[in-house]
């Protein structure tokens, strides 16, 4: 529709998202019918800032898509028209097919159930479950092909489930102090128990059980709402039943951002002075975060040197900053970004071999044949089956005149791996590659 036109890319996808907060306030309204609950609660979700990733960014199109969907879904459930009941399948069907871990959004019915003070609606909640479960097969046997999956942090279940108790806690941390916000996250392994993993997994349990109490003892129900909005969105990622690629990422607590817009909402509901205050300077202080989180990642260079100034283990943050600052011609710092990356990259990884790839590149382009070599040759012991960095340590020999080890390596790259050798044409006329 728009071609590659970047100003419209980005004002539909600010479009899809204040259709979103729009629906989501809709659903709110109608379910309180209380006016100052649901309208502060709505600015307070559509103001937070971990939303600002996924808006800004053309890739994060999925997260608006599915927000819509869902939203829409809860403002249909929220009235009492059957045939907008009728609809809500198929609308959260939608979010399913535009983001995977949608397909727990069914439970946010509840929420609106509990706010509305009614009965599950048994047909709809039959219904979302069965299109789920169809979402649930096309996700998984998409995700076998592409390679979505990856094998439990620490080899097991229960030392995945360790690693996701701090995860936990930092999900909450998140949605109250957003400068903490990045698009990379360290998620360190844990494998035997400690205060912050068990803290970590009785937070829900203690969470759930208290809400329990509150709605069935007392006829308050936001506390159990609120948990429900928090938890039930990120089960899907909580890696224990499906480990992902991404342990941990902002952009994951798109829904669960509700669980603060219903406390924010309920606290200036009060009217009291201190909660009745809170709630705009909430609102202003999130839109402030979200102001400047906007101008962060309205630059790759700003947004990467933010995670990578907040990360200490994760490879990513400084390889694509390293990726930025070489686009930009800083030739000198982009080599030592991917110095880094390959510093923080033990082991194997994907990213790892990349940089190493990148840093021979830079090395060869400023005549520094015999580091490009050396970091090549380091790099062949850790990823032996790269026909990449074979090749590259072909040219990067034969470019410094050692053409014994040349040929030596040429050989092996041809026996091995021929048809690399077919599309690289001659190994003394091809720059070093990525």
């Amino acid at each position: 529709m728009f071609g590659l036109s970047p100003a419209w890319l980005r004002a539909s996808a600010l479009a899809l998202y204040i259709a979103a907060c729009l629906c989501l306030r809709r659903a709110l309204h109608l379910a309180t019918q209380r006016f100052a609950f649901a309208e502060v609660a709505a600015w307070v979700f559509a103001m937070h800032p971990v939303h600002v990733e996924s808006v800004a960014w053309l890739s994060g199109r999925k997260d608006v898509l599915s927000l819509l969907f869902v939203s829409a879904a809860l403002a249909a459930y929220a009235g009492r028209s059957r045939v907008l009941h009728g609809c809500v399948p198929f609308l959260l069907f939608f979010a399913h097919l535009s983001k995977s871990m949608t397909v727990s959004a069914l439970g946010l019915l509840f929420v609106i159930d509990l706010l509305a003070r009614r009965r599950p609606d048994v047909r709809v909640l039959a219904a979302c479950t069965l299109s789920a479960a169809v979402a649930i097969g096309l996700h998984t046997a998409v995700g076998d092909q592409v390679g979505m999956t990856q094998p439990h942090t620490g080899g097991g279940r229960l030392s995945q489930a360790l690693t996701m108790g701090p995860v936990v806690l930092r999900y909450l941390a998140l949605l109250v102090w957003p400068p903490a916000l990045s698009l990379v996250q360290d998620v360190p392994a844990v494998v035997r128990p400690t205060t912050w993993a068990v803290v970590g997994l009785l937070v829900p349990v203690a969470w759930g059980a208290f809400g329990l109490w509150c709605w069935r003892a007392r006829g308050r129900p936001l506390a159990l709402a609120s948990f429900l909005a928090f938890f039930v969105p990120i089960v899907p990622v909580s890696q224990v039943l499906f480990p992902l690629q991404n342990q941990m990422a902002d952009r994951y607590l798109f829904l669960s951002v509700l669980a603060v817009a219903l406390t924010v909402g309920r606290l200036f509901a009060e009217w009291s002075t201190p909660s009745f205050a809170a709630a705009p300077v909430t609102v202003v202080a999130f839109g402030i975060a979200t102001a400047e989180r906007a101008f962060i990642l309205a630059s790759s260079e700003l947004a990467f040197a933010d995670a990578a100034a907040k990360t200490a283990l994760s490879p990513v943050a400084p390889y694509q900053l390293a990726a930025a600052l070489e686009e930009r011609g800083d030739e000198h710092g982009a080599l030592a970004r991917y110095e880094e990356a390959l510093e923080r990259s033990r082991g194997r990884s994907e990213v790892g071999r990349r940089a190493t790839n990148n840093i021979a590149k830079l090395r060869a382009k400023r005549n520094d044949l015999r580091g490009a070599v050396d970091v090549l040759e380091q790099g062949r012991v850790r990823w032996p089956d790269d026909p990449k960095m074979l090749l590259n340590l072909v040219r990067a020999l034969s470019r410094a005149g050692r053409t014994p080890e040349a040929r030596l390596a040429y050989d092996e790259l041809v026996r091995r791996f021929p048809h690399e050798v077919q599309g690289a044409g001659h190994a003394d006329d091809t720059p070093v590659s990525r």
